[in-house]
C-alpha cells in the first residue's frame, strides 16, 4: 500500500515512468536468458568446431553444424557448402553475407534498453517541473504561510526526479552489461568463422595447384611427344 500511496503523490508523471521500469524489466529478463543460454550453448559448439578445424576435418564441421542449429552454425554452414560445390573462393562472401543477417540477433532489444535509459530522466525532470508549478500556484493562492499545502507540489518533485533516475541508472547498466554479453558471443563466432575459413581457402589453393600441375604435366608430356616426332614428319606435315 505505501508503494502506491507514493505513486500518487508523484502525480500523473509516474504512470509513464512505471511503464518504462515494466518494459524495461521485460526486456533485460528475456535478453538475459536468451544470451546466457546462447553463450553457453555456442561455447559448446564452437570447440567442436575448432577441434575438427584443427584436425583439418571440413566433413566433421558440416557434421556438427548440422547438429547444432543456430545463427553461428548457419554462418560456418555457408562457407563449408561453398567449399564443397567447389567454389572455395566464394566462402568467404557466403559467410559475410549470412553474418550480416544472423549476427545483429544478438544486439536486439538493447535499443529500447537505452531509450528507456534516456527518456527515464526527462520524465522525471517533467514531473520535478510540474511539482514545482504545483508549488508555486498554491503560493499564489494562500501564500507561504500553509506548509502543508505547499508539500504536495515539492513531493511530487521530489519523487518523479527519483523515480526517473531509479529506472534510468539500471537501464544503463544492464544495457553496458548485455552489451558486452553480446559482444562476446560475436567476436567467437567471428574468431571460430575465420579459422573456418583459412581452412577452406587453404585446401582450395592446394586443389587449384594440384590441379595446375596435372594440367601442365599433361602439357609437357604432349610437347615431348612432338619433340620425338621424326623431322622428316614434321616437314610433311608442314607441306600438307
Amino acid at each position: 500500500m505505501q508503494i502506491f500511496t507514493v505513486l500518487a503523490r508523484g502525480g500523473y508523471v509516474m504512470y509513464p515512468i512505471v511503464a518504462c521500469s515494466v518494459i524495461f524489466l521485460a526486456v533485460f529478463l528475456e535478453r538475459w536468458y536468451v544470451l546466457r543460454f546462447s553463450k553457453e550453448r555456442i561455447k559448446r559448439y564452437l570447440r567442436s568446431v575448432r577441434r575438427a578445424v584443427h584436425q583439418g576435418d571440413l566433413e566433421q564441421v558440416y557434421e556438427v553444424s548440422q547438429k547444432n542449429p543456430g545463427p553461428a552454425s548457419r554462418i560456418i554452414l555457408s562457407g563449408v557448402k561453398r567449399h564443397q560445390k567447389g567454389f572455395p573462393r566464394e566462402a568467404r562472401d557466403a559467410m559475410e553475407t549470412i553474418a550480416l543477417q544472423e549476427l545483429p540477433f544478438f544486439e536486439r532489444r538493447l535499443g529500447i534498453l537505452v531509450t528507456i535509459a534516456s527518456i527515464s530522466p526527462l520524465l522525471g525532470l517533467l514531473g520535478t517541473v510540474t511539482g514545482m508549478i504545483r508549488t508555486f500556484n498554491v503560493i499564489a493562492a494562500v501564500g507561504v504561510g500553509q506548509p502543508m499545502e505547499m508539500a504536495g507540489g515539492i513531493s511530487e518533485a521530489l519523487i518523479t526526479t527519483a523515480a526517473g533516475l531509479s529506472v534510468a541508472i539500471p537501464a544503463v547498466i544492464a544495457h553496458y552489461y548485455l552489451s558486452n554479453l553480446s559482444e562476446t558471443i560475436v567476436n567467437d563466432i567471428e574468431r571460430a568463422s575465420s579459422e573456418v575459413l583459412e581452412i577452406i581457402e587453404d585446401t582450395g589453393y592446394h586443389v587449384e595447384a594440384s590441379s595446375e600441375g596435372i594440367m601442365t604435366g599433361s602439357e609437357r608430356a604432349r610437347e615431348g611427344e612432338e619433340e620425338n616426332v621424326p623431322v622428316s614428319a614434321k616437314r610433311y606435315e608442314a607441306k600438307a
